[in-house]
């Protein structure tokens, strides 16, 4: 019988927003994500991207099952992370004109949403079965940058045009971006500032760490620069609620972990969650 570690079921963070409790061996306690506020993890090659994003994953786990939360995938290193955990998600890409598609895709529904919202005088979507929250998972974000083929930048351009308008207008109609990055610097990931919660694997620099988490983060204690490559997944969170900078340290993660997980969740699209729209709109009126 293969024995996983164990998980502690999400809780609501410390102002009542549903969170992600993600293990942390460094402490008695899990570290809690806020649920619907963007995330941007950096961290260099070999800092254990991976591993903190397939523990993300698993710590979805309860709102994948009562299906108020759904997992979209954006991978441009030929899906292969991606299609490891496939089960999670609704929709993987893993070429640019597939991320430029689901992308505008969620544009598109984030419109219906505020739509619905408008017509209902209400500011956020509540997330249920029928409009969850949708989660766009993009590891390696950098990829949506620096393209050197005139059709490739054009690609590249959709992308961040879509991209930006979900870090702008995407959090009231229900929508989370979490993107993992190498470099945090604005001049390769323009669109940094747009990320309120922060995670920092091991980075090279003093300077970087300001950069991906934020003066305050570091003047409480970050100091991801000082994180040695020999220890994958550890790093820093900055709670800004709580003004504090929280090490961790986050566990291995078997691939028979993530296989059993996946394996009992159902599909869902975009095109059943705005018919659920027009569903309770047309119920109200």
């Amino acid at each position: 019988m293969t024995l996983f570690p164990v998980r502690r079921k999400s809780r609501e963070a410390s102002n009542s927003r549903p969170a992600l409790a993600v293990p942390n061996q460094l402490g008695e306690d899990d570290f809690h994500l806020p649920l619907g506020l963007h995330l941007l993890i950096v961290g260099t090659t070999g800092s254990g991207k991976t591993t903190l994003l397939s523990n993300i994953l698993l710590a979805f786990d309860e709102f994948l099952r009562e299906g108020s939360v759904r997992l979209l995938a954006i991978d441009l290193k030929d899906g292969v992370s991606a299609t490891a955990c496939a089960g999670f998600y609704t929709k993987i890409a893993s070429t640019l004109p597939e991320a430029v598609d689901l992308l505008q895709e969620t544009v598109e529904l984030v419109k219906k949403r505020n739509a619905w919202l408008k017509s209902r005088h209400e500011t956020e979507i509540r997330w249920s079965m029928q409009t969850p929250l949708i989660v766009i998972l993009i590891d390696e974000a950098l990829q949506l940058y620096g393209a050197a083929s005139p059709e490739q930048k054009k690609l590249q351009a959709q992308a961040q045009e879509a991209l930006d308008a979900l870090l702008l207008t995407g959090r009231s109609a229900g929508i989370m971006v979490i993107a993992a990055v190498q470099d945090p610097r604005k001049e390769f990931f323009k669109s940094r500032d747009h990320y309120p919660e922060r995670m920092a694997l091991a980075l090279n620099s003093k300077d970087e760490a300001k950069m991906a988490l934020g003066d305050e983060a570091v003047s409480r204690g970050a100091a991801p620069w000082l994180i040695s490559h020999s220890t994958p997944g550890r790093g820093w969170y900055y709670d800004d609620l709580g003004h504090k900078a929280i090490r961790f340290q986050v566990p291995p993660v078997q691939a028979d972990e993530i296989r059993t997980m996946s394996s009992i969740l159902e599909p869902f699209t975009h095109q059943q969650d705005i018919k659920s729209l027009a569903t309770r709109q047309k119920e109200l009126s």
